[in-house]
């Protein structure tokens, strides 16, 4: 059934639809349907370009899939507020998009998460992202874990850091 509403009579239509006791008592899901087109959720991410306004999705998606560099393809959809989702055709081409993090695209920061087949991509949190910072010019003695950890919980939340055997940093940097 279709049927016309204006905005005039919107609110007075939305309080007559009521349903039906034989509606109320609910849908029964067969249970092959829960799964079906999850099969492939291990390859999709799904991500959040933080820029304040709006900007070219084509042009986007020319330039991630040219960064990405992927060897078998990726499909990127745009759903609302901004999120996008990304499908690989391979596991190895959506790790290496995780494992580059953190992407950008005209000088904005592209957040990605991965996604679990029972999650919605729309609350999944896309507020934050982790990125490597060098601390150039400390003496051997300070690049160790201790400083990195003061340094990285100062500009947000330390994570990790790459050591040598003695627990420093190894190379010029911390």
């Amino acid at each position: 059934m279709a049927s016309r509403v204006t905005k005039a009579n919107l609110g007075r239509f939305s309080k007559s639809i009521r349903l039906r006791d034989d509606e109320e008592a609910g849908m029964v899901m067969p249970d092959g349907l829960w799964n079906m087109g999850t099969e492939s959720y291990h390859l999709c991410l799904v991500g959040r370009l933080l820029a304040g306004r709006s900007y070219n999705f084509e042009g986007f998606c020319t330039t991630i899939r040219g960064m990405f560099s992927t060897v078998k393809g990726v499909e990127i959809k745009q759903l609302r507020e901004g999120r996008v989702f990304f499908r690989f055709n391979h596991i190895i081409d959506r790790d290496r998009a995780l494992k580059g993090c953190p992407w950008s695209f005209d000088k904005h920061v592209l957040i990605l998460n991965s996604i679990r087949v029972d999650e919605n991509p729309m609350h999944i949190d896309l507020s934050c992202c982790d990125f490597y910072v060098h601390v150039h010019d400390l003496p051997r003695s300070r690049m160790n874990l201790g400083v990195a950890t003061l340094i990285g919980n100062h500009l947000g939340s330390f994570r990790d850091m790459e050591m040598d055997d003695e627990g420093c940093a190894w190379g010029a940097t911390l």
